[in-house]
């Protein structure tokens, strides 16, 4: 059984340890539809009666959406899904007997929508875990924690630290719709002017790259693989946002429909034992996500994220 956080104290000091150890990364794709772990996009997990998802998947495909964020979820060079999320999903499907994941791709914002009108059967874009998500949709626990960062340009000239930083400036500050960052940057008082909303990562790169925007906010491991392909720009030092005097956990899980409970805890009853078995690092680290941001999702559940608002 997945071991729950013992005290808030002891999951912040985890976290306080992640925002220094997040290592920069690169994507961690071939570009020939293999797994960060090795395997193939179509693994040989072997499919037929013997999978306990056999009856719920009797073709041996399961549908992901990714919304085309890295290091997340995004298609590779050979159109193949590939990111933290997709790779993990695909080896743990894999030893439920599942032998092929295909993905849809669409805005951040339509990620929950989507699933709910059945487009894919669960999405794997390493979405944060939060109470009005969870009322929507069955979160697995999480497999990866993050802290924030800002993209912005070299030598940080608006001196963007946090999202208190936009209050007594005039910068543009971008963010993904629908995303904790848009929450983070209303809840922390804002102005709506001073919110540019964008539909997916490379539009946030694009206007930020054009000077629309004067940064944009995103997690520390999705900052990082933007600012490595800029010229001119940096990422800020990572942070856990502060909204109402209460730290922010940023930790992703993957997302299933309501009435597909049975999946979603069969698939988290096998992600924990790649958390026991130390599998879930060996996954994501090539998408550059440390020990730290395992160790720390592996102390959480979804009650522990939500109050308990999961089933």
């Amino acid at each position: 059984m997945k071991p729950r956080a013992t005290t808030a104290n002891r999951v912040l000091a985890l976290l306080a340890v992640l925002a220094l150890a997040l290592a920069a990364c690169g994507g961690g794709d071939s570009g020939d539809g293999t797994a960060a772990d090795g395997t193939s996009s179509e693994t040989s997990g072997g499919g037929g009666g013997d999978s306990p998802l056999a009856e719920r998947f009797p073709d041996g495909v399961v549908r992901i959406g990714i919304a085309n964020e890295v290091p997340y979820g995004y298609e590779g060079e050979d159109g193949e899904p590939t990111g933290e999320a997709p790779e993990l999903a695909k080896a743990i499907l894999a030893e439920l007997g599942i032998d092929e994941v295909e993905a849809t791709v669409v805005e951040f914002g339509s990620l929950i929508p989507g699933l709910l009108a059945d487009q894919y059967d669960m999405i794997a874009a390493g979405m944060f875990i939060n109470p009005e998500r969870a009322e929507q949709v069955l979160f697995s626990d999480p497999d990866y924690c993050a802290d924030t960062s800002f993209a912005v340009a070299e030598g940080n000239p608006k001196g963007i630290e946090t999202f208190e930083s936009f209050l007594d400036s005039d910068a543009i500050l971008g963010v993904l719709g629908g995303a904790v960052e848009e929450t983070y940057a209303i809840e922390t008082g804002i102005p709506d002017d001073q919110i540019a909303r964008f539909g997916d990562t490379p539009s946030l790169v694009d206007a930020l790259v054009a000077g629309r925007i004067d940064a944009f906010a995103l997690t520390g491991p999705t900052v990082q693989a933007q600012v490595a392909e800029l010229d001119g720009f940096e990422a800020t030092e990572g942070f856990i946002p502060v909204i109402n005097g209460e730290e922010q956990l940023g930790c992703g899980a993957f997302a299933f429909r309501p009435d597909d409970q049975e999946f979603r805890d069969v698939f988290n009853e096998t992600l924990h034992e790649f958390q026991e078995a130390g599998r879930v690092l060996e996954i994501i680290e090539p998408f550059g996500f440390s020990q730290a941001a395992v160790d720390a999702a592996a102390e959480l559940t979804v009650d522990d994220l939500t109050g308990g608002g999961d089933g």
